[in-house]
């Protein structure tokens, strides 16, 4: 009776609790996702591994995996220099290629159940029947576009649904090679590209395409894998860069993937599920899956040391995906394929998102809440549920998800809509307002012509100017209006004085940390936890300061006629287009969608440039320089600048090394005391 209670009690917690038992399950590494901030976390288990595929049957060093549409496996050996087919239960079916084959390293089989092997030692791609007969040897082509010295080295290969043949070959960095059924050279696919940089884009533009292709240049990595989806799109890993090294191809060969969109360095292979997800595995043994637009949804994996650890590996050499979106991971080293299982998160989050890809946003809505109630933070949730709040029209609740998944369109597009409802309810409201403002702003200025009703305001404002240090923070308009004047005053006659700019320093520093907490959602990037106040005002002061200072000792080398006084005064008061409007600026871009971004983005360009502008006329004028003098003083600043930074990073790192040698002498003699 006991044993039956204890059964009951278990089935009841595991109907009742389903989740908490997936989120619960014990496997040998870490599962890793990322947050809408982009931070790494740790979350639930996404795959467990269940097991050994093949068990018992001859697998010595399996290269790479293949599983057809009847999850029939094809494993390419290189150890036994075959092809094995099994069935789904991992029973041997058929071998391919005894005693032909020399270094298999690359198999494929297409819907009519004939196999395709990329033979490295051989040189050859080899086409088999379903029972074994070799229909087609593919050698090297012998087109001349193929390149008298190009490499011919197949090592992966893959077959699209017209049945041209796509062969990844070893250093071959012009492409992909693809044939045709009888074996005609059809050129090069997908080349890898170099990552932008400025010797590029300057070559670029001085060079035609001819006089490139005769230049010595840097070649790109060559791909070193491939996977064709059921829709045809071909995707590649290559290893050694991170620039493109997940790659999924359009028609014309062109990426459609993010170029940044993984760091890894080491990938060895690519897979691509039922839903369009892609899989990769790296030789550290880390199994990374993306959604098909790129995003990360897990990581998780890892290598041993010890033979038979299920969930790590020794060398990963390739990776596969039945249609139940079960894990297959090959292992070079230890001679085993591994079978991992998603869990019940993961297999919600699929579901999700199958509803989701198929733009069924509303319908994957439920699915959505249950991950986020399990992980609040996957940043992927956030996004799909708001889509699916957007359809509904619920679009004060989609504009909070858009946030908490950091997604600045669907935010865009959420308070577009928001802002035409309040438009639609409250636009001739504020009509009226305005109309009245200025109809009131009439008569008040009519009566005080008639009556002087506003003299005793103009008294009390006429006192307040008068005031030296107001009127010094004032006289800040009258570089706005006229610089030149204004700069011939600030020398001559000291309408200003230090304390004023002091003040202005100060404003700057509060103005600049209110735009950092203030600027609008779309146009800030900024996680405000992670901000620090002081830092902030050190990145506005210190390269004043320093420009102040160094400004100062150019020009008396160079006989310019200002003091230290007038060039610190002089400066603050050039940055009056920044100070007056940048707080105007970072309000109005509360009100902004990404449709009129470019607002937000003009108006800033235009009080840095009329900033530089006046700075650069108050240079001239304070020192008396011409204007290619005034050109060269404020270049010869920047140089100072750049060797005073220099400087103190040099005197940094050396007192640091000293204090670090003094400490460890004290911490000797007090250890040997």
């Amino acid at each position: 009776m006991r044993e039956f209670f204890i059964l009951v009690f278990c089935f009841c917690f595991i109907t009742l609790f389903p989740t908490l038992s997936s989120a619960s399950v014990s496997v040998p590494y870490k599962t890793e996702t990322l947050t809408a901030d982009g931070n790494v976390i740790e979350t639930q288990a996404a795959y467990s591994p269940i097991g050994l595929f093949g068990k018992g049957t001859e697998i010595v060093n399996p290269e790479d995996i293949y599983i057809d549409q009847k999850d029939q496996v094809y494993i390419a050996d290189s150890g036994t220099q075959t092809v094995t087919k099994f069935d789904e239960d991992g029973n041997v079916l058929k071998k391919y290629g005894e005693g032909l084959l020399n270094q298999p390293l690359g198999v494929y089989a297409d819907e009519n159940g004939e196999v395709y092997v990329a033979d490295y030692g051989s040189e050859k791609v080899f086409k088999f029947e379903e029972d074994g007969e070799v229909i087609q040897e593919y050698g090297r082509p012998e087109s001349p576009l193929f390149g008298k010295k190009a490499p011919y080295k197949p090592e992966k290969v893959s077959v699209d649904k017209r049945g041209n043949i796509y062969i990844i070959g070893e250093s071959a960095t012009n492409g992909i090679i693809q044939l045709s059924q009888d074996g005609t050279f059809l050129g090069y696919y997908g080349a890898n590209t170099l990552a932008p940089s400025l010797g590029t884009f300057l070559q670029d533009m001085i060079t035609t395409q001819r006089q490139r292709a005769n230049l010595f240049m840097k070649e790109p990595p060559a791909p070193g894998n491939i996977s064709i989806d059921d829709q045809g799109l071909v995707y590649t890993v290559t290893s050694g860069t991170t620039w493109e090294s997940i790659r999924k191809l359009n028609i014309e060969g062109g990426n459609i993937l993010p170029a940044d969109m993984t760091e890894e360095t080491n990938l060895v292979d690519i897979a691509v599920g039922s839903i369009g997800n892609i899989f990769t595995v790296g030789n550290d043994g880390i199994i990374y899956e993306y959604d098909s637009s790129g995003n990360l949804l897990f990581s998780f994996g890892g290598k041993t040391s010890e033979n038979n650890r299920l969930g790590l590996m020794m060398q990963p050499s390739s990776i596969e995906v039945d249609n139940v979106g079960r894990i297959y991971l090959t292992d070079r080293e230890q001679g085993n394929i591994q079978i991992f299982e998603p869990t019940e998160f993961t297999t919600t989050l699929h579901q999700g998102l199958a509803l989701f890809e198929e733009g069924y946003y509303v319908e994957s809505e439920e699915y959505w809440n249950e991950i986020l109630r399990l992980n609040s933070s996957f940043g992927l949730a956030h996004t799909a549920k708001g889509e699916a709040l957007y359809k509904q029209q619920e679009y004060d609740e989609a504009l909070e998800e858009f946030k908490l998944a950091n997604d600045k369109d669907g935010y865009s597009n959420a308070f577009w809509e928001i802002r035409y409802r309040w438009m639609e309810s409250n636009l001739a409201g504020a009509f009226l307002l305005i109309f009245a403002f200025f109809t009131a702003r009439y008569t008040v200025r009519f009566m005080d012509k008639k009556k002087n009703i506003l003299q005793p305001v103009k008294n009390t404002t006429g006192k307040i100017k008068r005031k030296k240090l107001v009127g010094e923070l004032l006289f800040l308009t009258r570089f706005i209006k006229k610089p030149i004047d204004s700069i011939y005053y600030l020398k001559n006659y000291e309408q200003v004085s230090v304390l004023s700019a002091a003040l202005l320093y100060l404003i700057l520093v509060v103005e600049y940390l209110m735009s950092i907490y203030w600027t609008g959602f779309l146009f800030t990037n900024r996680v405000l936890e992670n901000v620090n106040i002081f830092f902030e005002a050190g990145t506005v002061l210190l390269p004043l300061f320093l420009f102040i200072v160094v400004n100062y000792l150019v020009s008396t080398i160079t006989d310019g006629e200002g003091k230290f006084r007038d060039v610190f005064i002089g400066t603050i008061y050039s940055l009056a287009p920044i100070i007056l409007f940048i707080l105007p600026i970072t309000l109005i871009s509360n009100t902004l969608t990404f449709n009129e971004a470019f607002i937000y983005t003009f108006s800033l360009q235009i009080i840095i440039v009329w900033s530089i502008i006046i700075l650069f006329t108050t240079i001239k004028e304070i020192h008396d320089f011409s204007f290619w003098g005034t050109v060269r003083n404020i270049l010869i600043t920047l140089f100072g600048m750049f060797l005073s930074v220099l400087v103190f990073f040099v005197l940094y790192v050396l007192f640091d090394q000293l204090y670090s040698f003094v400490s460890a002498i004290i911490e000797e003699v007090v250890l040997r005391v």
